[in-house]
């Protein structure tokens, strides 16, 4: 059952009547509690906090129905684990993949650590393919990839001298990253104290706001 097809109400009057084992995860055949998130967007969850069997956690499951349900409540259909590949050959498979006007936009989810060559060359294969790619990573993920990408901006940009204004967050103009707390009331944070809704973020996507400003990548 995909979730963001029901109305409100009727999402509601499900989770009224639903019983333990009436639904189940696709991924392990455990048993899938409904919920509504903060803002409003209905999603099945795991039980318990993680997915036994599935190579995907918790985190990245719950992630990827709330950014779909997001997707769904401005009419965008999406695709997961979208394959694709670049000019040359190099395969690609996207978490979340969209096509509006004149654009492609992949949106990748990424738990666990990832060294920054690896965050660089994915996001590059996008580039060659001509698609946009956002990051949502976890608050831990999000802390170790600053460091790396503090000190590569400050190497690169200000000669290793720190600059009096700071940086920001460090975060890189060419790979747009941010937090993602699915259940939180504003699940995309930003660093430095900001934040936004999942659908705000998609947004600010779309329009062209969600962009890189002192040091960061947040909405204006």
């Amino acid at each position: 059952m995909d979730a963001g097809a029901l109305s409100g109400p009727q999402w509601d009057a499900l989770k009224q009547s639903a019983q333990l084992g009436d639904f189940v995860m696709p991924c392990c055949r455990a048993p899938a509690v409904l919920k509504t998130s903060i803002n409003g967007l209905p999603f099945f969850s795991h039980l318990t906090d993680e997915c036994a069997t599935a190579p995907e956690t918790k985190w990245h499951l719950d992630g990827k129905a709330a950014v779909l349900a997001a997707l769904a409540s401005r009419g965008i259909t999406a695709r997961t684990e979208a394959p694709g590949s670049t000019p040359v050959g190099d395969k690609w498979e996207a978490d979340i993949l969209f096509v509006m006007p004149d654009r492609t936009i992949a949106i990748e989810l990424q738990r666990s650590y990832q060294h920054l060559r690896d965050f660089e060359r994915r996001q590059q294969r996008y580039a060659a393919s001509s698609v946009e790619c956002y990051w949502l990573v976890r608050h831990e993920t999000f802390m170790t990839l600053a460091k790396a990408t503090a000190r590569k901006l400050l190497r690169e940009q200000y000669g290793n001298k720190f600059p009096l204004g700071g940086i920001g967050t460090g975060m890189l103009p060419s790979l747009p990253v941010s937090m993602l707390n699915a259940e939180s009331p504003v699940p995309v944070q930003f660093g430095l104290g900001k934040g936004a809704t999942l659908v705000e973020w998609i947004g600010g996507i779309l329009q062209g706001t969600y962009q890189y400003r002192g040091g960061c990548w947040n909405l204006g």
